[in-house]
């Protein structure tokens, strides 16, 4: 999945928890954690490949085990600062971003789920060049499909009042 459709799926999944189970609206706040969660596994995984070229693109982050210790951190740290919401938003968006990818499985021949067993299970297809990831870009139903999805989640953004929009604007004031 493209990385920045990781933040649309992350605020489609929170939307519908937050007004379906929560029962509340988007918080400008949550969109911190949120995104942070979903965006997490490919700003781990993805210059690492690039650095370490043995690794998969989806390896350290990506893996479930890594996944259970991270979540628990960021719950554990929530909690101690009162801010348990936080923790579980944060869970919310990582889970987003393994479950978004996931679906690459289905329209991806090559894709697998492997890579949510690593380091147990390292040998399954993955990106190792820049040139890998932008070949990612073409113009295929399933990116446009993508693109699609990172419209209408960008249209309820903005239609719920943009949430976290005031946040990036207010820690830029003096």
């Amino acid at each position: 999945m493209l990385f920045w459709v990781h933040a649309a799926v992350a605020y489609l999944s929170y939307r519908t928890v937050v007004r379906r189970v929560w029962e509340k609206q988007p918080h400008g706040d949550d969109i911190i954690a949120l995104c942070g969660g979903a965006l997490l596994p490919d700003l781990i995984d993805k210059p690492l490949t690039l650095v370490i070229s043995s690794l998969p693109s989806r390896s350290v982050a990506h893996s479930l085990f890594v996944t259970v210790v991270l979540i628990a951190a960021m719950g554990t740290l929530a909690k101690r600062r009162g801010k348990r919401e936080f923790g579980a938003v944060f869970a919310l968006g990582y889970l987003s971003h393994l479950g978004a990818d996931l679906v690459d499985y289905v329209f991806i021949p090559e894709e697998t789920i492997l890579f949510l067993f690593w380091p147990v299970v390292t040998e399954y297809h993955h990106i190792s060049t820049i040139g890998d990831l932008l070949a990612l870009l073409s113009s295929t139903p399933y990116v446009l499909a993508q693109t699609v999805v990172t419209l209408v989640a960008s249209a309820l953004w903005i239609h719920d009042g943009k949430p976290g929009y005031s946040f990036s604007k207010r820690s830029r004031s003096p």
